[in-house]
């Protein structure tokens, strides 16, 4: 497939992943040093998780309320019903290892998400005023890519739930849900950008408390392999944007013909009936037939 064919397929997905996006247009402060911001955020949310606490209700509902002068609740850091745990996010572009905080109220019991997947939640979104700019209590589909950064960071710390479906106004009731709170720094938010009702400021950092109901697994490219699948087995957490096993400048999830030997991925791969994928190797060297630019007679 030449690289014509596949620059229109990155411009139909990249199209497909817009119509996505909320439709709100957003300003564009002057850029600051991303190291310089990303001390101030956390100084700043350090700060907020130092001055205030957090009450969880029976369903996984979140409020954090500032601490009062005088007042003897434990604050967010020092609780330890629902222990404040942190990652490191390695951010290339920004040339800033992101200390981010989070809290697992519950993990889930089910499927885990990536951050190329879709995922069906519930969520609630604050600034460190206490300004609460976000709110969906009943859950909406989001794909992770198309959201601020810091999602696709914590949300695949997660798992789903289960749900029975019935009759009445509530027809879906989800349980046993991952649940959990986000702190990100402006970094791995909007950074730079106002939303056009002013409601997030440039440089916010901002946090997110969440309910994982669902989620769906993607194949960007539609050739029968998930996205999240395609990804060197050899290299630990590869992100499936950076395998890209023929070389040509695309990476596989968005590539219709994986290994460059001019035929379609999705016609060197069979699925079982069960719609497990059989990956040949018609010439027996180890490396499934999809990924492998030999052809075979």
């Amino acid at each position: 497939m030449n690289k014509i064919h596949k620059l229109f397929l990155i411009l139909t997905v990249g199209i497909l992943f817009a119509s996505c996006v909320k439709d709100d247009e957003q300003k564009v402060e002057p850029l600051r040093d991303y190291t310089e911001q990303y001390n101030k955020d956390l100084d700043s949310l350090d700060k907020y998780i130092d001055t205030h606490y957090i009450t969880v209700d029976a369903d996984y509902n979140v409020t954090m309320t500032k601490i009062p002068v005088g007042g003897t609740q434990e604050s967010i850091r020092i609780q330890d019903d629902y222990p404040l745990v942190s990652k490191m996010v390695q951010n290339d572009d920004h040339d800033v290892n992101y200390k981010v905080y989070y809290i697992k109220l519950r993990e889930g019991v089910n499927e885990t998400p990536t951050a190329v997947d879709s995922v069906y939640v519930s969520y609630k979104g604050n600034l460190v005023s206490d300004f609460q700019f976000d709110y969906a209590q009943n859950p909406v589909w989001f794909q992770l890519e198309d959201v601020v950064p810091g999602w696709a960071e914590i949300i695949p710390l997660f798992k789903t739930g289960n749900y029975d479906t019935a009759e009445g106004p509530n027809p879906t009731a989800f349980t046993e849900f991952g649940a959990g709170v986000m702190f990100l720094p402006s970094g791995l938010g909007y950074y730079n950008m106002t939303t056009s009702a002013g409601t997030i400021g440039a440089y916010s950092p901002l946090i997110f408390s969440f309910k994982l109901n669902k989620l769906r697994y993607k194949d960007h490219d539609r050739d029968g392999v998930l996205s999240k699948d395609e990804v060197d087995p050899t290299i630990a957490n590869q992100k499936p944007i950076d395998y890209d096993s023929d070389g040509d400048g695309f990476a596989n999830m968005f590539d219709l013909d994986d290994d460059g030997d001019n035929i379609l991925t999705k016609n060197e791969i069979h699925k079982n009936l069960d719609g497990t994928i059989i990956f040949e190797d018609c010439d027996g060297d180890g490396i499934p037939n999809y990924l492998d630019p030999t052809i075979c007679p």
